[in-house]
Parts: C-alpha cells; sequence; structure tokens
C-alpha cells in the first residue's frame, strides 16, 4: 500500500513539474543564458559524516573533489558522467559515476533534486572496490553568465568491500560553467 501511494505522488510531483510553462522570460540575461541546453562542467569539492557503523574501515568521513562534464537538455534537466577522488580516514577510493539533475523553476536561485551512481575503485585492492547511490537535494545560485554556484546535501550509501554497507551525510560546494553557445 506504501508503495503505490508513494508511486502516485510521484507520479503527480512530475506531472506538476513538466506541466509547468516553457517559455517563461527571464528577468536577467545570465538567467536566460543558464536555461538554455548546451554543454555543462561541475566541480564540487565534497565532504562527509559516517552514519552508523563508524568503527569499521573507510567509514568515519571523507573529503574529496569531483568532475563531472554533461549535457543541460532542457532549462529543467542536466544529465552527465564524472570522476573524482575520496579521501577517506584510512585510504582512498575514486569513484566513476552517472550524475542526473533535475531544476526547479526558478530565476537567479535555483532549487535542484540530483542524483549520482557509479562505482568507487580502491586501487590498492580491488576485489573492494563498491557501488553507490547518492540523493541529494541543493540550490544553485546563477552568479554570472554561464556560471553557476552550487550546495547540496544528501545521503551515500555504498556496498561492497569489507563491512559491506556504509552510509554518510555528505555536503558538496560545487562550480558550475556552460560552454558557449553555437551561433
Amino acid at each position: 500500500m506504501r508503495t503505490k501511494l508513494t508511486l502516485v505522488l510521484l507520479a503527480i510531483s512530475m506531472t506538476t513539474l513538466l506541466a509547468q510553462p516553457d517559455q517563461r522570460i527571464a528577468k536577467t540575461p545570465k538567467v536566460n543564458y543558464d536555461w538554455r541546453p548546451g554543454y555543462v562542467y561541475i566541480t564540487e569539492l565534497t565532504g562527509a559524516i559516517g552514519l552508523g557503523d563508524t568503527e569499521s574501515e573507510l567509514s568515519k568521513y571523507y573529503y574529496g573533489i569531483t568532475a563531472l562534464a554533461g549535457y543541460q537538455f532542457s532549462r529543467n534537466i542536466k544529465v552527465g558522467a564524472g570522476v573524482g577522488v575520496h579521501s577517506h580516514e584510512e585510504g582512498a577510493l575514486f569513484p566513476i559515476f552517472i550524475d542526473m539533475r533535475l531544476s526547479l523553476n526558478a530565476q537567479d536561485v535555483v532549487p535542484f533534486l540530483a542524483g549520482a551512481g557509479g562505482i568507487m575503485l580502491d586501487f590498492t585492492n580491488l576485489n573492494d572496490t563498491r557501488i553507490f547511490i547518492n540523493p541529494s537535494v541543493g540550490i544553485k545560485y546563477v552568479a554570472a553568465n554561464r556560471t553557476g554556484v552550487s550546495f547540496s546535501t544528501g545521503l551515500m550509501v555504498t556496498t561492497g568491500g569489507p563491512q559491506a554497507r556504509k552510509s554518510f551525510i555528505n555536503f558538496k560546494l560545487g562550480l558550475e560553467l556552460k560552454g558557449k553557445q553555437n551561433p
């Protein structure tokens, strides 16, 4: 019953988002440019605090940097692939992932939902490679033409390696750059 209710609420939410008018007028040129389709590059500094079992290996905290290259299909949808490095208390993991972002209709300050998932390679022992998902919610400020600054928080869940499942609450501070528009 709970699953059906969740699916109905999700369908209503998506219908509401997709039913928003597409021909809005931006308040400033920088916002107008932000709404256009095109290539997007996002670099994020990330940090996280472990939840639950923090006594096992690579579960207390991490910090790192990720880089993402993708495409903005519409004013609301971005999809891309990325790589990074996460430095844990006892070693480093190297994430390779896919990232999807859904921006809500706004002007200079844009709330968004994001989801990332992929693998985290452990080059010291490839058998300890992990799979992860990272849903998050954030806000982006359109700072200038082709430039945005974002902050988001989410739940990072990993599985694989010793003491298989680990979870973190993570925080990301990002810089988003868009490619020049072709004439």
